[in-house]
């Protein structure tokens, strides 16, 4: 992407939009900087955004400031190029010689920076790591692991966004409450339901807790809950709200013929139904008109796990009708209903998201860390070899297949109990529950033989092997003692790349 005035404007409102610049430090952006120095042994780790005439630091490990101006900003550089941009020795480099931050604290020497890139193509920073010693060099497979924990800089960033929204939404239904007060009994019911979507329960139950309220307050006979799988079967749960409802619902059928009748038309859509007069209805069942069935309201609640929820009312009271208060209680009951369904779903696809892989599907390093109190048992680190010879003879495109190759033979190989992550570049960690009886090798072989048979023959791997402690134990000295295994393996037989 060009980087001329209509296109940085772009780049400054993309990083707007992310509503994180002059916010309070977060843990989760904290870990990624301290993960950062540890694993390259740098004194700092940065964050850092990059503003119109500032870069501002979400995370700032190993510097006292919060910011600085653009013009001393070397990641203002970074985010003009598509790859990490390493500097060895700052003083020898004229583009930064005479920067302050270099003839002054905190003598920057070496810098290495990946660029944030936003899904759609924008670059809001990057992270950092900085010495003020020079190096000598920075490795492809270390710039890959900066790559990917800028990855996960850029997931929190739509993790946070995305909650943000939903708290948008969650201040629009509370307007929405506070706007229908029309008596005590429909602000209660309201704010019972506005406070079930809030408790961590599944959508299922949140709208069977949330269907007896308004049916208490909209003072129905009868109320359901229907749930219309995809493959065609639909179920109903039930609710007596009055004792003439008990008829009403010993006629009903716990299960409904697929694709027939109101339910059904209703699941596939967004919009309500009324019908005030059931027994005119074309079709209307004889025994549910004999059981007084007057008014009866279907209202859509969205999907949610590949079903179609659906809430039911019905009044058996002759001549009843359907007031203009009780439809409003009803839509307004089934729109936070709507919203708290959707939002349970990009909740768990965001959060699935951050914690996953895009290449191989499996959980990368993020996902790696935050599992760490699994059971005790084995962890393996593996790294596949002949990886940067399939990228120089191949190209790039060939090396992701390979890596995808062997992450999903992981992923389909993995025993029961066990677990697999991509934790860097050509990098995987395994874990899997009890004593080491030969799974792991095997594991590690079937994956080989898939990349051998995906078209990669002189593609390998080796790996190292450690006792995973399990529960809150320090994890650090298992995957060191798992690295260096790996690593006495390298050495023990001739290098494949």
């Amino acid at each position: 992407m060009s980087h001329g005035a209509e296109t940085e404007q772009q780049r400054l409102a993309a990083l707007a939009r992310y509503a994180v610049l002059d916010t309070l430090p977060e843990r989760a952006f904290d870990r990624v900087t301290h993960l950062a120095a540890r694993l390259f042994g740098a004194p700092i780790a940065l964050i850092s955004l990059v503003d119109q005439d500032r870069q501002w630091f979400k995370a700032c490990l190993g510097l006292d400031t919060r910011q600085t101006d653009r013009s001393l900003s070397f990641c203002a550089h970074a985010i003009l190029g598509d790859g990490v941009m390493v500097i060895p020795d700052a003083r020898q480099d004229p583009r930064f010689a005479g920067n302050a931050l270099v003839t002054g604290e905190p003598f920057i020497r070496f810098y290495a920076g990946a660029p944030l890139v936003t899904p759609d193509g924008f670059k809001l920073g990057s992270l950092c790591v900085i010495d003020p010693q020079p190096r000598a060099a920075f490795s492809a497979e270390d710039q890959a692991a900066l790559t990917d924990l800028a990855g996960m800089v850029v997931s929190e960033l739509e993790l946070r966004f995305t909650k943000r929204e939903l708290e948008t939404e969650a201040q629009g239904r509370a307007q929405m409450v506070s706007f229908l007060r029309e008596t005590q009994a429909v602000n209660e019911a309201l704010l019972g339901v506005s406070t079930l979507t809030q408790l961590d329960l599944p959508p299922q139950d949140t709208a069977a807790f949330a269907i007896e309220l308004v049916a208490q307050a909209a003072q129905v006979n009868w109320a359901a809950l229907a749930a219309v799988e995809a493959g065609g079967s639909s179920a109903l749960n039930m609710w007596n709200v009055t004792p003439a409802g008990q008829a009403f619902s010993d006629l009903m059928p716990r299960a409904l013929p697929p694709g027939e009748g109101i339910v059904w038309s209703v699941a596939q859509g967004v919009e309500a139904r009324y019908e005030q007069q059931y027994a005119a209805l074309p079709g209307a069942s004889e025994a549910v008109v004999q059981a007084g069935a007057q008014a009866i309201a279907w209202l859509p609640l969205g999907t949610y796990g590949g079903q179609a929820f659906v809430m039911i009312f019905a009044v058996l009271r002759p001549e009843a009708r359907w007031s203009a208060r009780q439809r409003e209680l009803f839509e307004a009951a089934a729109n936070v209903m709507r919203q708290a369904m959707s939002m349970r779903e990009i909740t768990r696809q965001a959060e699935a998201s951050a914690r996953t892989d895009l290449l191989t599907g499996l959980g990368n390093r993020r996902a790696f860390l935050e599992d760490a109190e699994l059971p005790a048992g084995q962890l393996a680190v593996v790294d596949v070899d002949g990886l940067k010879v399939v990228n120089d003879t191949q190209g790039h495109a060939a090396g992701d297949e390979l890596l995808r190759v062997f992450g999903q033979a992981l992923r389909d190989g993995c025993p029961p109990g066990g677990a697999a992550y991509r934790i860097g570049g050509d990098e995987f960690a395994l874990l899997r529950p009890g004593t080491d009886d030969g799974t792991l090798g095997a594991w590690v072989a079937g994956a080989v033989a898939a990349v051998h048979r995906a078209g990669f023959p002189d593609a390998g791997a080796s790996f190292g092997v450690s006792q995973w402690p399990g529960g809150s134990e320090d994890h650090a000295a298992a995957l060191q003692q798992a690295d260096h295994r790996l690593y006495e393996q390298k050495r023990s037989r001739a290098p494949s790349r």
